[in-house]
């Protein structure tokens, strides 16, 4: 079943201290988005600064989702959703990093809310009464699956593809979660997340080398991508390529590092929404730090 969306970093998202975007706010703008260190920065300004913008948050939830951070992404996430609700992409991301977080039971909220709330496809969920825990996975498929059978052939809706593959991950259904990223590809090939989630799917499937060539896919569209960087460090290490593994994860931790700011701490102390200083411990993600250490003792 999973757990539920308990840990204290879900509430409030803390942000990084010394940004210089928060003395020149003029510079938010026009800044580099596809740098992903500059753009985190730059998106925590425009959400401090502007505290109502519910796009500015969802932003931020996506870009720190890329960066390894589902923590800081389900926070920026919810706040975005609390302001608008509409943001479709705003809930299938959400659901992303909860099941990144084994919160499934939050992630089939989010996926449901996601239909509740899309145009189309709302009447789906309309009159339908409550369902227990064991039937909450069948119960959010089915209706996943009636919105695949509205837009068949070429009207396929990506998302719903996406959303699919999200739910047949959770199941464990790797070849059906495969198929359902492959469709959706076929009409967005330049969407670098979802050559991602095709290789952690075909990775989870034991397919490591089918993995490394769909994360080289992503990352050569989105170079910074810190995500799949650690991704693909992690099917090197499964294929026994060590070296490459180690220079992978050393990247990731460059980046993940930028993002940091520079307070000379490596980002270990951040400011929550509140104003309030908190230490962040370590101050680089523990996943690429963590696997790092573990190669360096094989």
């Amino acid at each position: 079943m999973g757990y539920r969306a308990t840990n204290p970093e879900y509430n409030i998202y803390n942000f990084t201290t010394n940004n210089p975007y928060l003395l020149n706010p003029s510079a938010i703008d026009s800044v580099d988005h596809s740098n992903l260190a500059v753009s985190i920065l730059a998106l925590e300004a425009k959400a401090q600064l502007q505290t109502s913008d519910a796009g500015a948050w969802k932003m931020l939830g996506l870009r720190q989702q890329e960066n390894e951070r589902d923590g800081a992404a389900i926070a920026a996430l919810r706040k975005a959703l609390e302001m608008n609700p509409s943001l479709l992409d705003g809930w299938l991301a959400l659901a992303v990093s909860y099941t990144n977080e084994n919160c499934r039971a939050d992630a089939y909220d989010a996926l449901e809310q996601w239909i509740a709330n899309h145009p189309h496809y709302k009447h789906l969920a309309n009159g339908k009464g409550k369902i227990g825990p064991e039937g909450r996975h069948g119960y959010i498929t089915n209706m996943f699956l009636e919105a695949a059978r509205s837009s068949p052939g070429e009207e396929m809706d990506a998302d719903v593809q996406v959303g699919l593959g999200v739910l047949f991950n959770v199941s464990e259904e790797y070849e059906k979660a495969i198929d359902c990223f492959k469709a959706a590809l076929a009409s967005k090939p330049q969407d670098y997340l979802l050559w991602n989630k095709l290789g952690a799917t075909l990775a989870n499937s034991r397919d490591s080398a089918g993995a490394i060539e769909a994360y080289f896919n992503a990352l050569e569209i989105s170079p910074t991508y810190v995500r799949a960087r650690y991704n693909l460090a992690i099917s090197c290490i499964n294929l026994g390529q060590h070296r490459e593994a180690a220079e992978h994860l050393l990247t990731a931790l460059a980046l993940q590092q930028s993002n940091d700011g520079s307070n000379g701490a490596g980002g270990s102390v951040m400011i929550d929404e509140h104003g309030n200083q908190v230490s962040v411990p370590g101050g680089m993600g523990d996943n690429v730090w963590g696997s790092l250490r573990m190669l360096m003792l094989k």
